[in-house]
């Protein structure tokens, strides 16, 4: 394959996907959805194909880089017209957090795990799940989060925590306890489940998560969350 052939196939393979580009819609990057991030990575690997695959006769790479094209807006099409095919294609928000409350199934079903979502909250400013109200796991990935109104005012004047510890930090995770977090700000495992007991949790296996808040107070979330 000689350079004038390369540079034909390149000017056409530059020109398809200029125009299939205008075609297809504006979507940023960082906000494609799973089907439609496969369908640029394959249309794209065609192209680069058609340009560069001297075995690959133009007008079939072209035709195949057509069809995807074709395929991605009919199934665009459909899933605008049908909400049923459009969860069936691209999925559905998952509610992570719901009135404060870990949603345990939900986050399995968006394969979501606690350090992940406690690293997406603290990218939205947010630094301890007490102060989450309800948090949407996007379908293009991105986390919604609705903080809790603070509602310790009196006087029009807002309590203000005393700072014991810098950051809330997790001690327990699915019911398991972690130590090396309680002896990072010099707790242990009897002051947590002295702390326990005044919530009147009977066993730690009750509680999904729980973290230090940063007045030493403890929030827990239980595994059997009871919703209004």
């Amino acid at each position: 394959m000689g350079y004038p052939e390369v540079t034909f196939r390149i000017i056409c393979s530059f020109i398809v996907l200029l125009v299939l580009a205008r075609i297809m819609g504006k979507t940023e990057i960082g906000k494609l959805n799973v089907f439609t991030f496969i369908t640029a990575i394959t249309i794209g690997n065609i192209t680069a194909s058609v340009t560069t695959e001297q075995n690959l006769d133009i007008d079939k790479g072209l035709f195949a880089v057509f069809g995807w094209a074709v395929l991605t807006i009919v199934m665009g099409y459909i899933s605008l017209k049908s909400k049923a095919a459009r969860r069936l294609i691209t999925g559905e928000p998952a509610i992570v957090i719901r009135q404060g409350k870990l949603m345990e199934e939900e986050l399995k079903k968006a394969r979501l795990d606690l350090d992940t979502l406690q690293g997406m909250l603290r990218q939205q400013n947010v630094f301890s799940l007490k102060d989450v109200e309800y948090a949407i796991f996007e379908i293009n990935g991105d986390l919604s989060v609705m903080k809790k109104q603070d509602k310790k005012t009196c006087s029009n004047t807002t309590y203000k925590k005393t700072l014991i510890f810098p950051t809330s930090t997790g001690v327990i995770s699915d019911g398991r306890i972690n130590e090396d977090s309680l002896a990072k700000m010099s707790l242990d495992v009897k002051w947590l489940e002295q702390q326990l007991k005044k919530a009147g949790v009977n066993s730690v296996s009750d509680v999904f998560y729980a973290e230090v808040q940063t007045d030493a107070t403890l929030y827990i979330d239980y595994k059997a969350d009871h919703l209004i």
